[in-house]
């Protein structure tokens, strides 16, 4: 597996996870809602789903859109760490948008030597 496909799986794992983990934690998975489901989920997707269509061509462009992002992502995922009781959906929006931001990052990196 050649450094492209693996950075490329990485930025995939974290843009796609950080989308599962949002819908089935909100959707499912927490018990008390402070937020009213439609309004978090319309802020916290639209981000994400505008990234998928250019992260599954391989654009430089949306690699390094994608590392802005997660930024955003790894502040909710510590603003939410800090909380007890979601202390475990805080956790896994740090560890998904990580994996967004370096393989967003390294593939943006390796696409734009290829140019």
């Amino acid at each position: 597996m050649n450094k492209l496909a693996l950075w490329r799986n990485l930025t995939l794992v974290g843009l796609l996870g950080l989308i599962g983990v949002i819908i089935l934690w909100n959707v499912w998975l927490t018990p008390v809602q402070s937020v009213p489901l439609w309004l978090e989920l319309l802020l916290l997707l639209p981000p994400l789903l505008l990234l998928v269509r250019g992260i599954f061509q391989g654009n430089a462009k949306t690699h390094v859109h994608a590392v802005l992002v997660s930024l955003l992502y790894l502040t909710l995922g510590i603003w939410v760490a800090i909380g007890p009781q979601e202390r475990m959906y805080g956790y896994a929006l740090i560890m998904l948008s990580v994996c967004l931001y370096a393989g967003g990052f390294m593939s943006a990196k390796v696409l734009g030597k290829k140019a």
